[in-house]
């Protein structure tokens, strides 16, 4: 009865994990909050049927290592039959980025002993082959936190980096450039909006990284420079250009592993 049970566990979770693929697209400022509470409150009886059979169970270990392979070895299964490496990779972020922000969060919102243990097995599961982008344990309340957060965002933490103050000259420009020209333009405010977004959580998470002075300079080498050169040369959209490839790279980097 119990391997009866922890099959449909099983089943459960992927369904969670497929679900959560719609989530994504709520991984925002203004809707994260929200549509983190409304999925913790449907979920809540999974939560619940993991944490009883867990307590009930004679060999806890085992039903803990059976569960924590459900959600990667369905990923898995699914990025290994994409034979384009674009799609694949492709897949590789988009589930990453549900794993990040919604699917660990919420296992790990009870604070549990035994969803915590859950969490650190299928992550450890998670960041094998075939997966190249690898992902780390996440919590809400510290997402949640990055978007409030307008202290560490990307550029100001990499002039601060470089020991400029936060009026000088790149950033100024930087601003300038982000309220008169951008915002003026609808493709320039929803990169604006993309940024605001994504923004805190990726300087969270390089400030963790032992090299990060290093990580910042390079930013600012491959990046912002360009960006400056191209303003002050009047090559606006160009500009823009740099700064979403930038954006995007950097998510794939540091938001969604």
């Amino acid at each position: 009865m119990e391997l009866e049970y922890i099959g449909e566990l099983k089943k459960e979770l992927v369904d969670f994990f497929i679900e959560m693929q719609e989530y994504r697209q709520y991984f925002k400022r203004k809707l994260y909050e929200e549509a983190f509470q409304k999925c913790y409150e449907n979920h809540r009886e999974m939560l619940a049927k993991i944490i009883e059979v867990c307590e009930k169970a004679e060999d806890k270990d085992t039903v803990l290592e059976e569960l924590s392979g459900a959600i990667p070895e369905y990923a898995h299964s699914q990025i290994n039959v994409q034979k384009n490496r674009g799609k694949k990779e492709g897949l590789m972020v988009d589930y990453n980025m549900s794993m990040v922000t919604f699917v660990i969060p919420i296992l790990g919102y009870s604070r549990n002993e035994s969803c915590d243990r859950l969490i650190d097995l299928m992550i450890k599961k998670w960041n094998v082959k075939p997966m190249t982008m690898r992902i780390q344990k996440s919590e809400y309340e510290k997402m949640k936190n990055g978007f409030k957060s307008r202290l560490c965002y990307i550029t100001t933490a990499v002039c601060a980096s470089r020991n400029q103050r936060d009026d000088c000259y790149e950033l100024n420009l930087l601003r300038d450039y982000r309220d008169r020209y951008l915002a003026a333009d609808r493709k320039g405010e929803a990169l604006i909006e993309e940024y605001y977004n994504v923004a805190p959580t990726i300087a969270n998470r390089i400030n963790k990284e032992e090299n990060a002075g290093e990580i910042y300079e390079n930013i600012y080498q491959e990046y912002l420079q360009k960006c400056v050169h191209l303003i002050e040369t009047g090559r606006m959209e160009k500009c823009g250009e740099i700064y979403a490839e930038m954006v995007e790279e950097l998510e794939k980097k540091y938001l969604f592993s």
